[in-house]
């Protein structure tokens, strides 16, 4: 058993990137998002006390997202993907710890990096389509619609989504990088880490992506 972690910022590609490796692997894919509603519906204890933090207001702490984790780790068998997890330094060290007890091999740290000046132009340009049951997504760019507005694959309209801005995208990335920068420092110590270049087409990113899975595996 493996465990492999993509790493990006918002707006890098690393959902689509990460869907099409589980994909073309057959691997398990665990988001903290999935394993933390799942927890919540089926009333485990530790999704009991998660669900009781959101209804509070508060952001699930580490050690509860952490727990989430290994718990749904010892479940399984194969090659993991981990996408949006870690998210933090101290999430970084207690995978680490947890999976050198369950002598688990850690294996490829896919970083995809895009400078920020290209990833304001993608999330301001982003626009998603408003049936929600479709979720369509466009660049007034790089993948606009064929008519304007409109969704190519139901007719419904397009939206813009209010975070979807300069200010809002300023805002998170600043929240993102305070605990970004000190987990990317982590990795990049470590032997399997692996940079990948984010700017290109993400076809092209992905064969990057999957060459460097391939030596990882």
């Amino acid at each position: 058993m493996k465990v492999h972690i993509l790493l990006g910022p918002p707006g890098s590609g690393k959902g689509t990137q990460a869907k099409q490796l589980v994909e073309k692997f057959a691997l398990s894919h665990l988001s903290t998002g999935d394993i933390l509603r799942d927890a919540v519906s089926k009333g485990t204890e530790i999704g009991l006390r998660a669900k009781a933090i959101m209804a509070a207001g508060k952001l699930v702490d580490d050690d509860t997202v952490n727990g989430l984790v290994f718990a749904r780790l010892q479940d399984e068998t194969g090659a993991v993907l981990f996408d949006g997890y870690p998210r933090t330094l101290q999430q970084a060290e207690a995978l680490a710890a947890f999976l050198s007890a369950q002598k688990i091999e850690m294996g490829l740290v896919a970083d995809i990096e895009v400078p920020e000046e290209f990833l304001e132009a993608r999330v301001v340009g982003r626009r998603s389509c408003s049936n929600n049951a479709c979720g369509a997504i466009y660049h007034l760019e790089n993948k606009p619609p064929r008519a304007e507005n409109v969704c190519d694959l139901c007719g419904s309209p397009l939206k813009h989504r209010a975070d979807d801005t300069s200010e809002a995208f300023r805002s998170r990335m600043e929240a993102f990088n305070a605990t970004f920068k000190p987990l990317q420092a982590y990795y990049r110590g470590m032997a399997n880490y692996r940079r990948v270049d984010g700017r290109s087409k993400p076809e092209e990113v992905f064969e990057a992506v999957v060459e460097l899975y391939q030596e990882n595996a």
